[in-house]
């Protein structure tokens, strides 16, 4: 019977299972031909690459053939549904690109130590498993296991100081994220004597018999674990310079893959779990919201670097979507789905040119931006290509950006919000600014001499391609995905 019990289990995880074992035999191989000299590793660097990126496509593979729905296993601490299948989906998508995008970078900035590869394929299991976490512990295990794969990426780049001293920020303020993080659980714990989330769903249905003080305290420190873990200001202090400092391939593993996973936690924790105890937890986003999308729209007008300016970017992306998490309603959940897929192409698409973007004559890549100077005349589709994603980031329709937030701000205001749709409207203006200056560099500053660029590889023209096709045909057939986040928002407490 227990035999029975434990393989229904291993299949629900059958993804994770299949991903974990598989990178484990793969850290055999690499650590049986690894060399002490890094720069002699390249030879295993390609097929590390590879591989990891084919044990990605199979996970794929596995969750879409996944014949579980809705069940929960493991003694009700892992759940398989529609929905975690389809956040295990958008992760592995996005880890994949990220890897193709890797082959060229790692051997350009000669980064040839296997663990890059390794470490981001091992946050991912971190992340899957969050993603079907239905108990606090689970939820702390697998996000510890994530946190650590990410301090250690920071600082992948061994020989940079930047990047120590972004690892070395990341690290300090992760500490002080988890412990904030694990205390609200144990206080949780000692009130409740659970830490499942179906049962704390059942006993906050209740909440005026419970010491709601005391649960509000803990509710909010786990709040702020996640918001620091998401990036949502005020906790969001190791963003710029964590992703200034890091290989520009990590800074796009940062800034697109953990958003959902962490976004998934703040669901089922806080617009199910504990639904009842929304009062103070809903003022505490309000804030995060509104502080979220002035302080980095305001911030990267003044900003000279590439990534520093799309870290602040970054940030007042999750002001917008806190904004639908706030409304508390199906729309609001539909409205956050829709905003993440949008903002997780647009973001691809950015990174893609930001990795690629190289000098000719020194093999440098592009960091300030005023390099970008005379970008239309050397390369006319890359300089488009930019400008689409910008406005689409902007929120200028008819692209894909703009109808993200018309539906976040539609579910705000229809939850009988005001205030954080007009400060998102106002903030999206200004925020214009800052792309629509890009655009000026790009097209209209051409008193600078003009540098060649490197032609950007197959692989990455295919990503950066399909990213435009998204943003610029949008709005010729959006039903269907309008249709999908709707069924997901339905199954999301499931």
């Amino acid at each position: 019977m227990l035999i029975n019990i434990l393989n229904n289990s291993f299949k629900v995880i059958a993804a994770e299972s299949f991903i974990l074992v598989t990178l484990l035999a793969l850290l055999v191989f690499c650590v049986f031909n690894a060399k002490l000299d890094d720069s002699s590793n390249y030879n295993i660097m390609n097929p590390t690459l590879g591989l990891s990126i084919l044990i990605m496509l199979l996970g794929l593979i596995i969750i879409g053939n996944n014949p579980f729905n809705d069940v929960i296993s493991f003694n009700h601490t892992l759940i398989s549904n529609q929905f975690t299948d389809f956040v295990k989906n958008l992760v592995l998508f996005s880890t994949i690109c990220i890897l193709i995008l890797s082959i060229d970078y790692v051997r350009n900035e000669k980064i040839f130590s296997f663990e890059y590869v390794l470490l981001i394929c091992f946050s991912v299991v971190g992340m899957l498993f969050m993603i079907s976490s239905f108990d606090l512990l689970t939820i702390y295990l697998s996000l510890e296991l994530q946190s650590l794969c990410f301090y250690i990426l920071a600082s992948i780049k061994r020989y940079s100081e930047y990047s120590t001293e972004a690892s070395f920020k990341y690290f300090i303020l992760g500490a002080f994220a988890s412990g904030f993080l694990l205390f609200g659980f144990s206080i949780i714990y000692g009130l409740t004597g659970t830490t499942n989330i179906e049962q704390l769903y059942l006993l906050f249905y209740n909440i005026e018999e419970l010491n709601s003080i005391t649960l509000y305290i803990g509710s909010s420190l786990i709040l702020v674990g996640l918001l620091f873990k998401l990036g949502a200001v005020p906790f969001h202090m190791w963003i710029p310079d964590v992703y200034e400092g890091s290989p520009t391939t990590v800074t796009a593993f940062f800034a697109i893959v953990p958003k959902i996973v962490i976004l998934t936690l703040i669901f089922r924790l806080f617009s199910y779990a504990m639904y009842d105890a929304s009062d103070i937890i809903r003022n505490l986003l309000i804030v995060s919201s509104l502080l979220s999308m002035v302080v980095p729209t305001i911030t990267a007008l003044v900003q000279t670097r590439l990534k520093r300016l799309f870290a602040y970017s970054t940030i007042a992306h999750v002001g917008y979507i806190l904004m639908g998490i706030i409304a508390g309603t199906i729309e609001g959940v539909q409205s956050v789905l829709l905003y993440i897929i949008i903002y997780i192409v647009m973001s691809i698409g950015v990174f893609t040119i930001l990795i690629n973007i190289r000098k000719q004559s020194n093999n440098i890549r592009i960091k300030y931006i005023k390099e970008l100077s005379n970008l239309s005349q050397i390369n006319p589709i890359l300089a488009i290509s930019l400008v689409l994603l910008l406005f689409s980031m902007a929120g200028i329709p008819p692209l894909a950006g703009f109808f993200g937030k018309l539906y976040i701000f539609g579910s705000s205001i229809n939850s009988g919000s005001y205030i954080l749709p007009l400060i998102g409207v106002i903030t999206s203006v200004i925020g214009s600014v800052y792309y629509i200056y890009l655009i000026k560099v790009m097209y209209f500053e051409k008193d600078k001499p003009v540098v060649l660029l490197y032609q950007m590889s197959k692989p990455a023209s295919i990503i950066l391609g399909s990213s435009i096709i998204f943003v610029t045909f949008f709005f010729l057939h959006a039903s269907p995905l309008f249709i999908l986040c709707h069924k997901l928002a339905l199954t999301i407490s499931i």
